[in-house]
């Protein structure tokens, strides 16, 4: 039991929110906090303008009501013809992007403070398109991260494993 989750849903404009989190912690309260940000960010998200004003708006809820408590989010809208991406952070790894006949790359981003982190920086959105049969990984840090290999290291592991295909 911990705070890592993955959602996704469909939002009134027809659009697909994508959502990969990270609670910082392990057991039973990473887990209560992980399920009380899930509800609030799908809230948000029907008001958000974008994934990072809907994080900050998470953000601010966490910091009135999760007092001392963290979280790394990635945060996507996918329109529905799956050809055009917006996504923000929160202090979560880059997604990673396939495009066919191409390496994976990490998407270029800036990486937003994590949520509960108390620095009121305003998280910048990304928009890229994406062209067909292109592949775009969310992820947490448990998939890469290795105890005694540098997170960087760990990081361009994953990229390099990555690859177009099923």
């Amino acid at each position: 039991v911990g705070g890592d989750w993955y959602d996704a849903f469909e939002l009134p404009s027809g659009k697909v929110g994508i959502v990969i989190g990270d609670v910082i912690g392990r057991g039973l309260q990473a887990a209560v906090v992980m399920g009380r940000l899930r509800s609030v960010l799908r809230a948000y998200a029907l008001i958000g303008k974008d994934p990072a004003s809907t994080l900050d708006l998470v953000d601010e809820k966490f910091a009135h009501f999760e007092p001392g408590q963290m979280a790394t989010i990635g945060f996507a809208v996918v329109d529905r013809d799956l050809e055009h991406v917006v996504i923000a952070t929160a202090g979560h790894p880059p997604p990673l992007l396939v495009e066919p006949g191409d390496e994976a790359q990490f998407v270029a981003m800036p990486a937003g403070p994590p949520i509960g982190a108390g620095l009121d920086v305003a998280r910048q959105s990304v928009e890229f398109a994406l062209r067909p049969g292109a592949t775009l990984m969310l992820y947490t840090d448990g998939l890469f991260e290795r105890r005694r290999q540098p997170f960087t290291e760990s990081l361009e592991r994953l990229r390099r494993t990555l690859h177009e295909g099923p």
